[in-house]
C-alpha cells in the first residue's frame, strides 16, 4: 500500500461532480497560476558547488538536464485539458451508483474485434509535436500533481487515476498488451503479478485485448496516456489500425479517456474515425510546436523568458549577463526546441570550467554545436532554411503543412497587405469543400490540401468550379506518364546437353541402374578396401 492515497472526498465545484466519489477524491481544479507554479522546476545552485573542481561540478550541473522546466502557455492549456478528460471519463463511472456495475458487465461482453462506431469520440485527443520540444516531460509533470492510486475503503475500490503506457517499437498488438500490463504492475506495487497472470505463451490478442479493458475498467483508469504513438507507423500488418479501434472502443464502452503523445510523423497515421473523432473532441488536439520569437503583448517571446530563466543556472564563480548576441546563436542552434537549446546550454557549460574559462561566448557555443552535436546538425539546418520540403525529410521536426490545413489545426498569417491575402482567409470553409471535391474526383487525401490551396492562390477571386476547373487544366499541362517498360520476352527451354557417363542418361534405360552404374564405375566395390 506503499504510495497509495486513501480518498479524501472534496466538496463538488461544480453541480455535475456532486455524488461523484471517482471525481471528488481528486485534488481541486488549478488555475492557470497554480499550473505554473505547479510544473515550473528551477534546480538550485548550492554556493560552495561554483568553487568545486571541474570534473565534480559537472555533474551538479546534470541538473539542468534532468530539473529544469519553464511553464509555458502550453503546458496551461494542457493541465486544463487532462483535468476536464479525467473529470468527464468519470461522470458516467459512478462508483455510487448501480450503473456502475452495468459498465463493468459491458466490459465483460466486449470483443476487441467488435468494430463500433466511437460513441464517445470526444475522449479522445493528442499532444503532437517535434522530439525534443518536451511533450512527455510536460505530460509527466502535470500527472504527478495527482495521486496515482486512490483507494476508496467504503466502496472497496481501488481507483488508478492515470496510466501511461508506451507505444512498443515493432507496433504489435501483443506487445503493447505486456506494456499495459507491467505499467499497472509498477503503479500497483504487484511486483508482475498482472503481466504473469494474464500474458501466457497461450494467450491470443483477442484475449489480452479483452483482459486489457477489464482492468483497465476494474480499476477506473481516469486517463490512459499513450506515449510515441508514432510506432505505429512501422506496423505494415494493420495491427495499428486494430489497435486504434480498440482504443475507440475503450471510450464508447468504459468512457475512459485517451491521450495520444507523439511526434509528427504520427499525424496521418489515425484512421478516419481516429481523425474524426479529434475534431468532435471538445478538449481540441494540441500541437506541441517549438518556440517562436514572434513578440507576445509587448512583454518579450516565450523564448525570451524561457532561455533567461535558463541561462540563470551558472554554476560559474562569476555569472556572466545575457546578451541579444548569445540569445540569438542559442535560437540559431536550437531553433527553438528546448531540449536541444538546454542540451546545448548544458555542454557549453561544461566546456567552460573544464577549459578554465568560465564564459559561454559565441567561438565556444559554436565550436560546442559542431563538435558535440553534429548529430542532429542536417536536422537543424533544415528548420533554419525554412524550406517545407527540406523539413519533411526528417519525420520528426514539424506537422506537414497539408496535414495542417486538411485538419483545421492552423490558420495562415493575415499581417500581410491585404492584395496578397487570397480568399480562403475570409471563408476557410471552402477550403475544405474543395479538398473533399478534389478527393471525390481522384486526387489522393495526401496532396489535395496542397493542390487546394495552389489553385486558390493561383485564382484568389475563384470559386469552386473555377478551382476544380482549373485542377484540370493543371493535370492536362502535366507531362505525360513515362510508358510502362515492355515485358521482357520469354525464355526458350532448350533441350538439356549431355556429357558422358551422365547420370541422367542412366535413369533413361530398362537395365536395372544399378548395373548401369556399376559397369560405368561408378558404384565402387567395398571389397576391394577391406
Amino acid at each position: 500500500m506503499n504510495g497509495f492515497t486513501t480518498a479524501n472526498y472534496l466538496d463538488a465545484q461544480i453541480v455535475e461532480y456532486e455524488g461523484q466519489p471517482l471525481i471528488n477524491a481528486l485534488p481541486p481544479i488549478n488555475s492557470p497560476q497554480q499550473t505554473a507554479q505547479l510544473v515550473r522546476r528551477i534546480p538550485e545552485i548550492k554556493a560552495e558547488e561554483v568553487v568545486l573542481p571541474a570534473h565534480i561540478r559537472r555533474h551538479a550541473m546534470l541538473r539542468i538536464m534532468d530539473g529544469f522546466l519553464y511553464p509555458t502557455k502550453a503546458h496551461l492549456q494542457l493541465e486544463q485539458t487532462i483535468s476536464s478528460m479525467i473529470r468527464q471519463g468519470y461522470l458516467s463511472r459512478n462508483i455510487a451508483d448501480k450503473s456502475y456495475q452495468e459498465t463493468l458487465n459491458k466490459v465483460s461482453q466486449m470483443s476487441a474485434s467488435e468494430n463500433r462506431n466511437a460513441g464517445n469520440e470526444a475522449l479522445v485527443s493528442s499532444v503532437i509535436g517535434c522530439s525534443g520540444a518536451g511533450k512527455s516531460t510536460a505530460v509527466e509533470a502535470i500527472l504527478a500533481s495527482y495521486p496515482q492510486v486512490i483507494v476508496h475503503p467504503e466502496y472497496q475500490h481501488f481507483q488508478l487515476v492515470w496510466l501511461k503506457v508506451e507505444c512498443p517499437h515493432d507496433a504489435s498488438v501483443r506487445s503493447l498488451c505486456i506494456n499495459f500490463f507491467r505499467a499497472l504492475d509498477n503503479a500497483l506495487g504487484n511486483d508482475g503479478e498482472y503481466e504473469r497472470q494474464y500474458v501466457r505463451p497461450r494467450s491470443n490478442v483477442e484475449m489480452l485485448l479483452g483482459d486489457f479493458a477489464r482492468i483497465a475498467a476494474l480499476y477506473s483508469i481516469g486517463l490512459l496516456v499513450i506515449d510515441e504513438i508514432q510506432h505505429l507507423e512501422r506496423s505494415n500488418s494493420g495491427a495499428s489500425e486494430r489497435i486504434l479501434r480498440f482504443f475507440v472502443q475503450l471510450t464508447n464502452t468504459i468512457k475512459l479517456p485517451i491521450l495520444f503523445i507523439g511526434t509528427p510523423k504520427a499525424y496521418e497515421l489515425f484512421s478516419p474515425s481516429m481523425r474524426s473523432a479529434r475534431r468532435a473532441s471538445q478538449f481540441g488536439s494540441i500541437n506541441w510546436n517549438r518556440f517562436n520569437a514572434s513578440m507576445d503583448s509587448g512583454k518579450g517571446t516565450e523564448w525570451d523568458r524561457f532561455f533567461a530563466q535558463l541561462w540563470s543556472l551558472q554554476w560559474f564563480k562569476h555569472p556572466q549577463p545575457l546578451t541579444e548576441e548569445v540569445k540569438a546563436l542559442f535560437w540559431d542552434c536550437s531553433q527553438g526546441i528546448a531540449h536541444v537549446a538546454v542540451t546545448l546550454f548544458y555542454l557549453s557549460q561544461v566546456r567552460a570550467v573544464t577549459i578554465g574559462r568560465e564564459v559561454i561566448d559565441s567561438a565556444l557555443v559554436k565550436d560546442v554545436f559542431n563538435s558535440e552535436l553534429h548529430i542532429i546538425r542536417p536536422m537543424i539546418r533544415a528548420l533554419q532554411s525554412g524550406r517545407e520540403q527540406e523539413i519533411q525529410k526528417y519525420s520528426d521536426l514539424e506537422i506537414p503543412k497539408a496535414a495542417l490545413i486538411q485538419n483545421q489545426v492552423t490558420a495562415r498569417p493575415i499581417e500581410h497587405e491585404a492584395s496578397s491575402i487570397p480568399n480562403i482567409d475570409a471563408s476557410p470553409d471552402k477550403l475544405v469543400q474543395l479538398v473533399n471535391m478534389l478527393e471525390q474526383v481522384g486526387i489522393g487525401s495526401d496532396i489535395a490540401p496542397l493542390v487546394a490551396e495552389q489553385a486558390i492562390d493561383e485564382l484568389p477571386n475563384g470559386n469552386l468550379i473555377d478551382w476544380i476547373a482549373h485542377v484540370r487544366q493543371l493535370e492536362d499541362e502535366a507531362p505525360p506518364k513515362p510508358k510502362p517498360k515492355q515485358k521482357k520476352p520469354k525464355v526458350v527451354k532448350l533441350p538439356p546437353r549431355y556429357v558422358d557417363n551422365d547420370l541422367r542418361l542412366m535413369m533413361q534405360t530398362n537395365e536395372s541402374v544399378y548395373n548401369v552404374m556399376k559397369r560405368a564405375g561408378v558404384i565402387l566395390q567395398i571389397s576391394d578396401y577391406i
